[in-house]
């Protein structure tokens, strides 16, 4: 890719960590202050998790990440929700987001929330 869009809007939230939360996973809001991962199909994410020590978290909540992508994800304005890999998927439902970025090969996206 010939341009760069990292630190675009970056926003970074610190949550209590739930039990399986792993650095670049898709998480979702499970609870006062908490987060746990995007474990079924529809699961709306509030951000890709930066990094986690000790129970807390850092997770991107706004601007530009990187993001697991689901086969078939294309660039474009898209309703964005996990699929049952646990991957970003464009639907009917979920969370507005730009994709700016898709290698199906790595299976990674590039998304501005």
């Amino acid at each position: 890719m010939k341009v760069c869009f990292d630190g675009i809007g970056e926003e970074i939230v610190t949550f209590e960590a739930a039990e399986g939360v792993q650095v670049g996973t898709l998480v979702k809001v499970s609870g006062l202050g908490q987060v746990a991962p995007c474990a079924a199909a529809g699961d709306v994410p509030v951000g890709v998790v930066q990094n986690v020590r000790a129970g807390i978290c850092g997770v991107q909540t706004r601007g530009y990440m990187l993001a697991p992508s689901a086969v078939g994800l294309t660039v474009g304005f898209a309703l964005l929700s996990a699929d049952k890999d646990k991957k970003l998927a464009a639907g009917t439902s979920g969370r507005p987001g730009f994709v700016l970025y898709v290698d199906e090969a790595a299976g990674v996206c590039g998304v501005l929330f």
